[in-house]
């Protein structure tokens, strides 16, 4: 029963922070809000801090790596074009704008977005937690090369995919002294109905 309350856990509260952005149809802005309340609610007994303290601190948090994505954007498309590269200049089908929006807001944000929140989370530094960060922040900037759609009726737009695929890794990241241990407490269980020969 614990095990199917983790694989919940772990499986639906991405969704849900997904399913409330889309059903409210919410300002891009209130992303951060949203991701940063579920994120908190669904591991409250996991913080370091007092449960209103943990919360405030993973609002501020999320909005500073949302808006240092969100204008880091700016700089470096600024910062490409001082070096001289123009529009004719492409990336397969991307311009040097989408290259600059991929720096910003698929590989900067998630970033800090993961390292600042997990801060407020016990048992949170490990190598597992580095491995995790690294393969959340790949996938996600490999999907953004292929799916482009930002559109917000649909429901697998970028940025929900965005919300997907970072709360998946901070739901793994918090409560992977959970996993483990569940993992351990499986493989060491006698196996039942052996057949005897």
């Amino acid at each position: 029963m614990e095990s199917l309350k983790l694989i919940l856990k772990l499986i639906l509260t991405p969704f849900l922070s997904v399913s409330v952005l889309f059903l409210t149809e919410s300002s891009l802005f209130l992303y951060p809000l949203i991701f940063s309340i579920i994120l908190s609610i669904s591991n409250y007994n996991l913080f370091r801090l007092e449960l209103p303290n943990g919360i405030f601190l993973g609002i501020v948090y999320s909005y500073v790596a949302f808006f240092i994505g969100f204008f880091g954007y700016t700089i470096f498309y600024k910062a490409i074009e001082l070096i001289g590269i123009t529009n004719d200049i492409t990336i397969g089908d991307w311009f040097y704008t989408d290259l600059a929006f991929c720096i910003g807001a698929f590989i900067i944000a998630p970033y800090l977005t993961i390292y600042l929140l997990k801060l407020l989370f016990k048992n949170t530094k490990t190598k597992l937690t580095y491995w995790i960060i690294s393969i959340t922040i790949f996938v996600f900037v490999m999907i953004s090369f292929v799916h482009s759609d930002q559109d917000i009726k649909n429901f697998f737009n970028i940025f929900n995919l965005w919300q997907l695929i970072i709360m998946f890794g901070l739901q793994l990241i918090i409560n992977q002294k959970l996993i483990t241990k569940k993992i351990k407490s499986e493989s060491k269980k006698p196996a039942h109905n052996k057949v005897l020969w």
